[in-house]
């Protein structure tokens, strides 16, 4: 083998090691940015489950208060009702001894 032949082996050599340090440089890059852009991908999920868990847990809690005033105004009413009730009874039952007292007292 001659010295140029020789020259010729280690050039393609050198040349066939270049292109194969420069595919594994692609390839470490690509994988690089697909593992980066998986990250980002994994926190913009996450933010938008956590944004979606507290939306939930707000609706939730005004959801909470409202019936709970709705259920105190309720109670409210059902008092007045019963007050109002036993009021108008008792009005009832005094007017009807008043008459019976009238009724007697006249006899």
């Amino acid at each position: 083998m001659t010295e140029e032949q020789q020259q010729r082996i280690n050039e393609a050599a050198d040349q066939f090691t270049n292109a194969l340090v420069e595919s594994f440089r692609t390839v470490t890059a690509h994988g690089e940015a697909a593992q980066e852009q998986g990250a980002q991908l994994t926190q913009e999920f996450f933010n938008r489950v956590m944004e979606n868990l507290r939306a939930q847990t707000e609706g939730t809690r005004e959801m909470t208060q409202t019936l709970a005033e709705q259920q105190q105004r309720a109670q409210e009413a059902g008092r007045t009702l019963t007050q109002e009730s036993v009021n108008a009874y008792m009005d009832f039952v005094n007017s009807m001894f008043s008459f019976w007292q009238t009724r007697r007292s006249g006899s």
